[in-house]
């Protein structure tokens, strides 16, 4: 399988080859190495078989998993949810770091889609309680699911709402991975992500703004005093964003790198 993901030009073919070996078999690490197809059974050959003819047409190794690791916790991902990525781990810690002056805070996550940020940090910090929102039903099941999986769900609720619009309450934490690819850029994606992350988790409108626009804008009416705003970014959007943030009167606004050094994350605090 190996083989045949370096011939594709697959960036990370052995990873990608380990993670659907081990997948369809039950086998571990040691064992795929170590060993040979020979002992493998004739169905774990089949499913094996399958994965890599998956792979090889373009499907992204989540999706044919079921499943993404994020922040040393596997979600259930589907279709109807952008698949998290490594970078937003970054927006996790800096929330989490946000929080540490905070006894038994609350948090607000923006576009929540799988859970994944706001499940995260329920699992995290013990004294946390949470909230949820997406205008999609189905990114709201598949939040619920991962919240009842990693044993969170007694501390947080999921409602259907556009941003801020059904939400009520103070909040000490408001994250968001809201859509930040401008229409451009959108002509300009892989047909991994086209095809297999739902448009409306990537589309932010004609410059990418449109959601970063609504929520500093609206943020610091659910925002306790000294209550702070988190949110990831595109690469080159860490000015722009800046600027909304200054626009909407944020104090102590900071921006955050990802591991390739690109500007990731913005966040400010609402003044005590």
């Amino acid at each position: 399988m190996e083989k045949n993901f370096r011939q594709a030009g697959l960036a990370f073919a052995e990873q990608e080859a380990l993670e659907l070996v081990m997948a369809a078999t039950g086998k571990t690490r040691t064992d795929i190495i170590l060993g040979d197809s020979s002992f493998l059974a004739s169905e774990d050959l089949e499913k094996v078989s399958d994965f890599e003819a998956r792979r090889l047409s373009g499907e992204p190794v989540d999706a044919i998993l079921g499943w993404r690791e994020f922040f040393g916790r596997r979600f259930k991902v589907t279709k109807d949810v952008l698949s998290p990525r490594e970078d937003t781990e970054n927006l996790v810690r800096l929330a989490l770091n946000a929080l540490k002056v905070k006894k038994s805070p609350v948090c607000l996550d923006l576009g929540t889609g799988s859970g994944a940020i706001i499940v995260s940090l329920l699992a995290e910090r013990q004294d946390l309680k949470g909230l949820g929102v997406d205008i999609s039903v189905q990114a709201l099941n598949i939040a619920q699911e991962n919240a009842d999986l990693l044993g969170v769900s007694d501390r947080v609720e999921f409602i259907q709402s556009s941003w801020f619009e059904n939400v009520t309450g103070s909040y000490d934490l408001i994250v968001s991975n809201p859509p930040y690819i401008s229409d451009e850029a959108m002509a300009g994606l892989e047909s991994e992500v086209l095809e297999y992350d739902p448009d409306i988790s990537l589309r932010g409108g004609r410059d990418g703004l449109t959601a970063y626009r609504q929520i500093t804008g609206t943020a610091k009416d659910f925002l306790a005093p000294g209550g702070s705003l988190w949110v990831e970014i595109g690469y080159d959007q860490s000015e722009a964003v800046q600027s909304l943030f200054e626009k909407n009167q944020f104090i102590e606004i900071e921006v955050h790198k990802d591991l390739s050094g690109r500007d990731r994350c913005v966040g400010g605090k609402k003044p005590s």
